[in-house]
């Protein structure tokens, strides 16, 4: 059994354990495209994911940069032919999901407007040094008021965005939940926790993104009365140890996970229980850094992956 999983470990780390999953029908018009974009080149993290509407509104969730990626979302955008974004969602204020926010802006790309969630004090002095700097973010905000681009912070079951398609069929993202960091229901926490829980629908077919989701409010929400399902995961905390428990992957059902991740940080022993949590499921997993843009087409009914590699 041991040497069973270490080889399927090894198939996983190399992107050998993915396959597609076929859609049910549903034309051009009539899908939503989620591409996870590849902006984690080498050893460090970043998320970045676009997302286009069948009626051709364009959101962006999380606009991350960190160490070895400085330019990389603002080059997987123009090499998407990105001038103009709709909506970009910043799940939380941690620079590997917001950071890039000020290359697009600079770079000329319209911003219509942003979905933002600023922790309290408290929350960002667990992080004093290294996390979440205050400073920067009240910096981020001036930056858009500079440009005119409007920002606000959605509630809890909030719906910030809707359309229909010519067959009838809603598209939607809601916002399952979020909290500041201390009106939580486990208490003060760190700024992962104040990650915003965004699910995307088109009809029946649902995607689920989850920042960097921690273990406590992972935890909570696993047994708590919100709605989690999904057909497709984006892995919270890049697939590393201390994101949210077996117990919410066990919640959500996803039958696809997607993992924006590099590669020596998914084959290491940092992410070993989520890796072998998917394994040991049969849940095909796509990883950034092993299968570059990875695509996700929604249908009414179902979805499949298109991956570069």
């Amino acid at each position: 059994m041991l040497l069973y999983r270490f080889i399927l470990s090894l198939l996983v780390a190399v992107g050998l354990s993915s396959c597609a999953i076929a859609p049910s029908g549903g034309g051009q018009g009539e899908t939503t495209r989620w591409t996870m974009l590849m902006v984690s080149p080498k050893d460090d993290v970043a998320d970045c994911h676009l997302i286009r509407l069948p009626d051709g509104r364009k959101v962006l969730i999380d606009a991350g940069k960190l160490g070895d990626s400085p330019g990389a979302a603002l080059a997987a955008l123009k090499a998407q032919n990105i001038t103009a974004l709709d909506l970009v969602i910043l799940s939380h204020f941690h620079i590997d999901h917001y950071g890039a926010l000020w290359d697009l802006i600079e770079a000329g790309i319209t911003i219509k407007r942003v979905a933002i969630n600023v922790p309290v004090q408290a929350a960002a002095d667990l992080e004093k040094g290294w996390g979440c700097n205050l400073d920067h973010v009240r910096a981020t905000l001036k930056k858009l008021d500079d440009h005119h681009i409007p920002y606000f912070t959605p509630k809890t079951g909030e719906r910030i965005l809707e359309t229909t398609t010519a067959q009838g069929t809603v598209v939607a993202l809601d916002v399952i939940c979020l909290y500041d960091g201390l009106n939580s229901p486990i208490g003060l926490t760190d700024v992962n926790e104040t990650s915003m829980i965004v699910r995307l629908s088109h009809g029946s077919t649902r995607a689920l993104f989850t920042g960097d989701l921690g273990g406590r409010l992972g935890a909570y929400l696993a047994t708590s009365n919100f709605d989690l399902k999904a057909d497709i995961l984006k892995v919270p905390h890049h697939g590393a140890e201390g994101c949210a428990p077996n117990e919410f992957f066990d919640r959500v059902g996803a039958r696809t996970v997607l993992v924006p991740a590099p590669k020596n940080l998914w084959a290491s022993a940092r992410s070993m229980r989520i890796r072998n949590y998917f394994i040991e499921h049969h849940i095909p997993t796509y990883v950034s850094a092993l299968h570059g843009n990875v695509t996700a087409v929604l249908t009414a009914t179902d979805f499949r992956i298109e991956s570069e590699r």
